[in-house]
């Protein structure tokens, strides 16, 4: 089975490629529902932003999960992408801006998926590994 770290680090990778490797139209016409931000540096510079602290820490997490050895270490690991991964879920179900301006199937797919990700992360630490 892949490791909670594994999947976290593949959803952040694929977030973050996909932010820097987009153009911002293209990105806003697959995220946004249609209200879309207003085109300025400020808010491009954020997605580029968010792109590459995504990318540095799905490898970050590919690191950590190879690089952890002690029991105790990916207990904390997986206690950290567990919640994480709920406060991402949480953010896509609540946040004012993701309910108004984000497509409902986008905030559905990030929801779940990092609904996964926890899920994955609280097997984990139930199974004690």
């Amino acid at each position: 089975m892949i490791s909670p770290a594994t999947a976290s680090a593949v959803s952040f990778l694929g977030n973050g490629v996909t932010c820097l490797a987009l153009p911002r139209k293209q990105l806003g016409d697959v995220y946004l529902n249609g209200t879309q931000l207003p085109v300025n540096d400020e808010a491009t510079a954020g997605w580029k932003f968010f792109g590459i602290a995504a990318c540095q820490l799905g490898a970050t997490l590919l690191v950590a999960d190879k690089a952890i050895t002690s029991k105790e270490d990916k207990k904390k690991l997986n206690m950290a992408i567990a919640g994480s991964g709920l406060a991402y879920a949480g953010m896509f179900a609540a946040n004012g801006f993701c309910k108004d301006m984000v497509k409902p199937e986008m905030r559905i797919i990030n929801a779940v998926q990092q609904v996964g990700v926890a899920g994955l992360a609280i097997k984990a630490l139930i199974d004690d590994k």
